[in-house]
């Protein structure tokens, strides 16, 4: 099954969910352009609970991403993880 595909049996066996308490303590490598976009994307669709409502600086420029990042650089630092963005 996997032998037409060597890189996909191997890439399935590198991924592992852990979860977040277990990374305390640690510093991690998170890929800005995806987070960035991430956000970005999630509050322009919003979901069936929470309608998108994008949050805009004075000028009416879209600040929703950066709001998404910070909310989540301090959960990671709550639970003790050091985010280090890699642009």
């Amino acid at each position: 099954r996997f032998v037409s595909n060597p890189i996909h049996f191997t890439t399935l066996q590198c991924i592992k969910e852990v979860p977040l308490k277990s990374l305390h303590g640690r510093k991690i490598a998170i890929d800005a352009s995806m987070a960035i976009y991430q956000f970005l994307i999630a509050v322009r669709h919003g979901n069936p609970n929470n309608p998108a409502a994008m949050l805009t600086n004075a000028e009416g420029e879209t600040t929703s991403h950066i709001q998404g990042l910070f909310n989540r650089t301090i959960r990671f630092m709550t639970e003790g993880v050091r985010p280090v963005y890699v642009f």
